[in-house]
């Protein structure tokens, strides 16, 4: 049996607990481990700039080895990230999941877990906006709120469009993104004609030095400047040519 251990960035110590949680899970196995720790810092990044992540993730698919973590908390901002990304690589590739501290995480169960991940995101976002609407009436007919700490709420002020505002801008920003895609859309659309796969694609935007979306946007943070099929991938959904 072979594992490719998937060692979050962190402090030293942080890294030393991870790769003691994975050993001790397969202890009485006769597991092979490969670890692959990424550097402190890259567990901010989005996942395909994340090297030794993606290389993991490679190293399972190639060997069909199992891959490990010693926990979803940190592996990305969101729990819901993180079930996310596992759930993906189940789905596409089969790979089988360890997570050393939630048993019940695993390549079978993926699935569900992250669909009932989504579900509980989606109600509790809705019962939020079901409790500011309410506010709002209440407000609107010139009745004040008391929340359950005592406070009382005679207006929103600034917020009270919020959730408006984070809709135009989320629609905003997915325009911007395909926008920015038709600068190597002609591009990516040749080595579609030519046949090639999302990886074959991604290692020719990579020999051509074509900039990656994350550098396009031209964000503050530093980004890896490396595609990934994923990336690809991303892009094409974007241009409505995968669902």
């Amino acid at each position: 049996m072979r594992v490719g251990a998937f060692i979050v960035g962190g402090d030293k110590e942080s890294q030393a607990r991870q790769r003691t949680a994975i050993t001790e899970y397969f202890l009485n196995t006769a597991a092979r481990i490969d670890f692959f720790p990424e550097k402190p810092g890259n567990e901010k990044y989005d996942a395909e700039d994340r090297v030794m992540l993606m290389k993991c993730a490679r190293f399972c698919r190639k060997h069909q080895a199992t891959f490990a973590v010693a926990s979803l908390s940190g592996m990305f901002a969101k729990r819901w990230q993180s079930l996310g990304w596992l759930a993906y690589q189940a789905d596409q590739y089969g790979i089988e999941f360890v997570v050393t501290d939630e048993p019940r995480v695993n390549g079978s169960s993926i699935a569900i877990i992250s669909a009932q991940a989504d579900e509980q995101r989606t109600r509790l976002a809705a019962k939020s906006k079901a409790a500011l609407d309410e506010i709002k009436s209440l407000l609107k007919q010139g009745k004040p709120v008391r929340t359950r700490s005592g406070k009382i709420i005679e207006s929103l002020g600034l917020h009270d469009n919020k959730a408006e505002t984070d809709r135009l801008g989320n629609e905003a920003q997915a325009r911007l993104a395909r926008e920015r895609d038709q600068e190597v859309w002609g591009l990516i659309e040749s080595y579609l004609k030519q046949g090639m796969n999302m990886s074959e694609i991604a290692r020719q935007l990579n020999a051509a030095e074509v900039p990656t979306p994350a550098q396009r946007r031209k964000e503050n943070r530093e980004v890896r400047g490396i595609w990934y099929s994923q990336t690809v991938k991303n892009l094409l959904k974007r241009q409505g040519e995968l669902k």
